[in-house]
């Protein structure tokens, strides 16, 4: 499992996973408005900038 660090914090996430994932497993909220659980991420607001 790659090993990232967010603000700081230490995070394994699976391979495939995006940043705004890592950023949500370590309690990172990141606002987006184009990204649904269950969907594929379009990219396409950039709001979160990830």
């Amino acid at each position: 499992m790659p090993t990232l660090k967010i603000d700081g914090i230490q995070v394994s996430v699976p391979e495939g996973a995006t940043i705004l994932d890592a950023a949500r497993k370590c309690g990172v909220r990141i606002p987006t408005l184009c990204y649904l659980e269950g969907l594929s991420p379009m990219g396409a607001c950039r709001v979160c900038m990830v």
